[in-house]
């Protein structure tokens, strides 16, 4: 090939693009799977709590509702789970306590064994579906409520039937087995006294208390546990028709630190914040008043 061949050929001119990627620069991908890694964890931890005792499953739902308290050990089937408490900025060294000395759990015990009694023991049998049981932040509550064709007290009047005597004689029992305080609550219905009468719903609510309070001391409650008797008069409704006979009723308050707490007037609950007031329900055979 002559040298004129080689002037006259083309040169060839190659153009690469380079295409510029995210790389390390690009954090998108990053938080995609943190969140993949965030899930998958949580799914094993729920998974794990499955296979676990039930004593561990309790100790873990303890946890969440103390959000103060760590958790620190689990368990196994044989053997029951142990807490580590220590209060937040208290400076205590943590000690080791066994799940009966959980508050909240006695409680949920206790309400467990209330609801069996009741089905149980004839005094409180002779008015089933006139008792009820509820677990709250302030404790066990158990209420015993007029119906109509089960009367509890006598009209206008603090006296208490045989009944409901006999059904807080069992209560007062059960109560005395536990270190907890008590509370004792009396409620009416709205039908109001005359004009010209010295008497109101709110004396009438108080006394009923009191009077269960008596029942109860005697079949022995320790006076000592009672922490607070009270009178809603009919601003407490349990159903809707504030004239139900079923408003008229006694309730008892096996109390929770959280309840003393409230009941005391403390402003902030666990963990220190503060106490949000809860609205009263509105929620009625006549009660006739003199």
């Amino acid at each position: 090939m002559s040298d004129a061949d080689h002037h006259d050929e083309v040169p060839v001119i190659r153009i690469v693009k380079k295409i510029q990627h995210g790389g390390h620069h690009g954090g998108a991908w990053k938080v995609a799977y943190a969140d993949f890694i965030t899930a998958m964890m949580a799914l094993f931890i729920v998974l794990w709590i499955l296979g676990q005792s039930e004593e561990t499953k309790k100790s873990v739902a303890g946890y969440f509702r103390n959000p103060g308290a760590s958790l620190i050990s689990g368990g196994t089937p044989g053997q029951p789970a142990r807490m580590t408490i220590q209060q937040n900025g208290s400076g205590v060294d943590p000690s080791l306590i066994n799940l009966k000395d959980d508050p909240v759990r006695q409680l949920e015990e206790e309400a467990d064994k209330l609801k069996a009694m009741i089905e149980e023991q004839p005094d409180l049998k002779a008015l089933t579906g006139q008792i009820s049981v509820e677990v709250t932040p302030e404790g066990v509550r158990v209420e015993i409520n007029e119906s109509e064709h089960e009367a509890l007290f006598e009209s206008g009047s603090a006296a208490l039937s045989q009944k409901l005597i006999d059904a807080l004689r069992v209560l007062g029992h059960e109560y005395s087995k536990m270190p907890n305080s008590v509370v004792i609550e009396g409620h009416t219905d709205s039908y109001q006294y005359s004009a010209n009468s010295s008497m109101t719903n709110w004396e009438l609510s108080t006394q009923r208390a009191t009077e269960a309070r008596r029942v109860l001391i005697g079949s022995g409650l320790k006076e000592d546990q009672i922490f607070m008797i009270r009178g809603f008069a009919d601003r407490k409704p349990r159903f809707p028709d504030t004239k139900d006979p079923r408003n008229r009723r006694i309730s008892m308050l096996l109390m929770s630190p959280e309840g003393l707490r409230i009941a005391g007037g403390i402003n902030g609950a666990a963990n220190g914040h503060a106490l949000t007031p809860i609205p009263s329900l509105s929620i009625g055979k006549k009660e006739s008043k003199p």
